[in-house]
């Protein structure tokens, strides 16, 4: 009986451990730094200072405009993380992905 309770706080320990693994997974990353520790270009962008809004239309859609580009850049950085993931999650899949992706386009530049 001794070895079904040993085997019981085991489980526990395991199930206790598994949840504070999930809880650390949900919890954001900080950014990563490039290899030579400096901050990746379009960080810099993001941080970099915004011109003053003076009023008049022009300035306000310069403002949005790069506001926009600064949103989309955000946007195609975590995709990109994301698909870096799911390639190291499953590399025989991406790899299948990319050499379809090669015959789509090969098939699309072909001049026949």
């Amino acid at each position: 009986m001794s070895n079904s309770k040993s085997d019981m706080d085991e489980l526990k320990t395991m199930q206790r451990e598994a949840a504070e693994l999930k809880a650390e997974q949900k919890k954001p990353r900080p950014k990563a730094k490039t290899a030579s520790g400096k901050k990746s270009r379009s960080e810099e962008d993001r941080n970099a200072e915004k011109p003053p809004v003076h009023g008049s239309s022009g300035e306000d859609q310069a403002s949005e405009l790069d506001k926009s580009v600064q949103d989309i850049a955000s946007h195609l950085e975590s995709a990109g993380k994301e698909i870096e993931e799911a390639a190291k999650e499953r590399p025989v899949l991406a790899l299948l992905a990319a050499f379809t992706i090669g015959i789509v386009v090969g098939h699309f530049l072909s001049r026949r």
